[in-house]
């Protein structure tokens, strides 16, 4: 009777709604309900919430009616500012370019004495690409940047690695990348010569330049899986042998770094920067991709043993290698060093196209860990420098055995890569459910997946060897730089902050006064005295401690030079003791002999007694011997004269 009292009520539409209350047949709850057939309308979510049809940025509306409210404010007179600031113009092309991926070209002069037949020709940022046949199509590739073959290394540069790396403290960082066929010149344009530096040995050069006096030169800060971590001192020392370490290690050292330093001091004007709010550490680690597997180049097994690979794992999104060496660099002399040291661990091969062929993906990679003292504040930025193997044809390279399984994993890591960079492009171009990314399938595409996914800044320098010989696979080359072109970078710095803390309060609270700076120096210039002092104390210190270990030392010989004096005689004693009792037992020994002699002495002299008769006896009867073969002789002659007479008379007889 409970359940159906509402249905007493008159109104029509209140009878249906109590009904449906009851029953459970609401016909929102129907759609509510999964199906495969019925697809949910696009403006319901899963939680049954309106889903506008455009996407609108409330970041940006926010910002906007902030800036509205702050200039309905300064517009008061009250609030008006004496001399007001213009804004700056920025043109919309330049937006768009800074926010899509850098792609710069360049060709690679041609070498061979015999001369070529050239396909591709260069227009303003255009590349123009025809096969032989006459009636092919012409392929237009636009790139940010074409550099012919005459363009010197530092062009290159300052074109397209150097405004990236010009703000380490407002940036997540960069990754370069060299792309191209099998002896197209990539290694060549990222290491370079010495007489020719590469972009690697001038991106140092710039980031020790610019913050020369910024750089501590104790690597107190360290970026360890994505997160901060502070060394204490046992691990500073630590860090400093690692250096001096491969310094030892590494063979045939000679002037090449000041010699490439001096060049590129030439060529480029790198700054100072000044900030004595700010401290600077720098860490580097450079590895390869060989066969699919991760090693570590800057590890001391890479020369003297077999090498592990390494796995590749991810803390909130970002990737990081486990157990990854990682060296501080205080100068650049110590980086170019580090470099050196992975190089001679590389993987090198040679190929019908090039003779000495890279077989393996490497990866160098500078952390810039910036701290800010005043705001407690700490930023890094990792730049990676990626020379990628090259695509390679099977008929043109010759490879067999293992050239022929490097050749294989080289373009299935370039094939995936270039998977993600066109999924990327898709998702960005699309409104509907964003495909997911094939990052892991590769090693590759999970070590530079921030720079893939549009999070940090992305150059891609291609590098053509633009002749007919190679015309397919610079078409392959140039239609994956096309994708990487349109693909969007979304700007994020990645911040740092130490946990809240009284210290930290008040010394903001310091800081916010107009001599906070003032005070800072002067505490730095203290910190720098007291470092001194410490230093100087050290010095008395080891000084003090040498002095001792001499001291002991002396303590030691005399303690062992009395040892021996006692020992020496200790022995002469026992040995005159042992002497003593050896004449003592030599007595008792003939007493005791004697006594026991006695008893046996009578008997002695009886036996000798009887001997003495025995031997008379004897005599007697050797004497009787003597007659009786005297008679024995007297009747053997009677017996042979009677045989003589008997034998006569028997003679006569007859």
């Amino acid at each position: 009777m409970k359940k159906h009292l509402c249905l007493q009520v008159r109104c029509p539409v209140i009878q249906q709604c109590c009904w449906e209350r009851l029953t459970g047949k609401n016909l929102a709850m129907k759609r509510a309900q999964p199906s495969f057939l019925h697809a949910r309308e696009n403006s319901v979510d899963r939680r049954m919430r309106p889903r506008p049809n455009t996407r609108v940025n409330l970041e940006s509306l926010m910002s906007n009616e902030s800036s509205r409210t702050s200039s309905s404010r300064s517009s008061s007179p009250s609030n008006r500012s004496p001399s007001p600031v213009q804004s700056e113009y920025i043109p919309p092309e330049a937006v768009k370019e800074e926010s899509t991926v850098k792609v710069c070209l360049r060709l690679r002069p041609n070498l061979k004495n015999n001369p070529v037949r050239l396909a591709f020709r260069i227009q303003d940022n255009t590349l123009l690409a025809r096969g032989s046949d006459d009636n092919s199509t012409e392929r237009q590739y636009t790139f940010s940047d074409i550099f012919n073959d005459s363009v010197s290394q530092a062009q290159v540069y300052e074109s397209c690695i150097r405004p990236s790396i010009s703000n380490i403290t407002g940036d997540r960082g960069a990754t370069f990348l060299t792309y191209g066929t099998s002896g197209s010149g990539k290694t060549y344009t990222l290491l370079g010569t010495n007489n020719s530096p590469g972009i690697v040995p001038r991106a140092i050069e710039q980031v020790f330049v610019e913050n020369s006096n910024l750089i501590s030169p104790q690597p107190n800060l360290k970026i360890d899986k994505t997160t901060i971590q502070t060394l204490d001192d046992e691990s500073v020392r630590d860090e400093i042998n690692k250096v001096q370490a491969m310094k030892r290690i590494l063979q045939n050292r000679d002037n090449s770094h000041v010699r490439m330093k001096s060049i590129i001091q030439k060529e480029h004007a790198f700054h100072p920067k000044e900030d004595p709010d700010l401290r600077v550490f720098i860490w580097v680690s450079f590895v390869e991709i060989y066969n699919e597997n991760v090693y570590d180049l800057l590890a001391h097994d890479s020369i003297f043993g077999k090498r592990k690979p390494m796995k590749i794992l991810s803390n909130e999104g970002n990737a990081y290698i486990k157990d990854l060496s990682c060296v501080y660099a205080g100068s650049s002399e110590d980086a170019y060093n580090i470099l050196q040291f992975g190089i001679q661990s590389a993987t090198y091969g040679s190929t019908d196209v090039n003779s000495n062929s890279s077989r393996s993906h490497s990866i160098f990679s500078m952390t810039v860990v910036s701290f800010s003292v005043v705001d407690q504040q700490i930023n890094y930025s990792v730049y990676k420098f990626c020379d990628l193997a090259g695509s390679e044809r099977l008929k043109k390279t010759g490879t067999v055995g293992d050239r022929l399984k490097e050749a294989q994993k080289i373009n299935t890591s370039l094939l995936v890569l270039g998977r993600c960079l066109e999924t990327v492009y898709k998702n960005q171009k699309s409104k509907k459910l964003a495909e997911i990314v094939p990052v892991r399938d590769s090693k590759l595409t999970m070590l530079i997946q921030s720079a893939l996914l549009g999070k940090e800044k992305f150059t891609m320098i291609v590098n053509l060897y633009p002749t007919e010989e190679y015309y397919d696979e610079n078409l392959n080359v140039l239609n994956f730089s096309s994708i990487a072109k349109q693909i969007v970078l979304q700007k994020k710095m990645t911040q740092k902050h130490h946990r809240s803390t009284r210290f930290s309060f008040f010394l903001a609270q310091a800081t916010s006064s107009p001599s906070a700076r003032i005070d800072g120096n002067r505490l730095m210039m203290e910190v720098e005295r007291l470092k001194q002092e410490l230093e100087h104390e050290a010095t008395v210190y080891r000084e003090q401690l040498n002095e001792k270990e001499l001291e002991n030392q002396f303590l030691r010989q005399e303690l062992l030079r009395q040892e021996l004096q006692l020992r020496n005689e200790l022995t002469d004693d026992f040995e005159s003791y042992c002497v003593q009792r050896e004449a003592t037992f030599q007595t008792r020994l003939k007493q005791a002999q004697e006594a026991a002699a006695l008893p046996y002495k009578s008997q002695i002299a009886t036996l000798n007694t009887k001997v003495e008769k025995l031997r008379e006896t004897i005599m007697d009867m050797e004497y009787e011997e003597e007659e009786y073969e005297k008679k024995l002789a007297a009747y053997q002659d009677e017996l042979r004269k009677y045989r003589d007479k008997e034998r006569r008379f028997r003679r006569l007889s007859l």
